[in-house]
């Protein structure tokens, strides 16, 4: 099953919150419209920042703003911001330690199924964008 944690959520919604703004936003303006405390604001920031989702800009007049348009960034790319392997982990297949230790190595009915989920799931991820989030709402 694919889990999204709050965290991650919450990182999706600061991207569609600049998505949908189109303007650059102050860590303060964007802690306040989504409710969250500043420090946990500027931590997601900071891994968009890092993963190339948000640019920021320092000083007085400084914010954040999306680093490409909202149709050339992805919920995936979003996700990978917080952890590389985030997208449609499936510990059998995305770990080789996991699969190797598994009993069931050799034959596992199942492994064919979760690896048809992972890219399915990562496709889907990859495919939608933050503009398609805002058409959808």
């Amino acid at each position: 099953m694919l889990r999204i944690n709050r965290t991650e959520e919450q990182a999706v919604r600061l991207a569609l919150c600049l998505a949908e703004s189109g303007e650059q936003r102050t860590l303060a303006e964007l802690a306040a419209r989504e409710n969250l405390p500043e420090p946990s604001v500027a931590k997601l920031l900071n891994l968009l920042r890092q993963g190339g989702v948000v640019t920021a800009t320092r000083g007085r007049n400084g914010g954040y703003t999306l680093a490409r348009s909202a149709e050339a960034v992805s919920v995936a790319e979003v996700l990978r911001s917080l952890n590389p392997e985030a997208v449609a982990e499936v510990h059998c297949i995305s770990d080789p330690e996991s699969a190797e230790s598994c009993p069931r190595v050799t034959d596992c009915g199942l492994r064919s199924v979760f690896r048809h989920l992972h890219v399915q799931v990562a496709t889907l991820l990859e495919g939608t964008s933050l503009a398609d989030l805002m058409r959808a709402e």
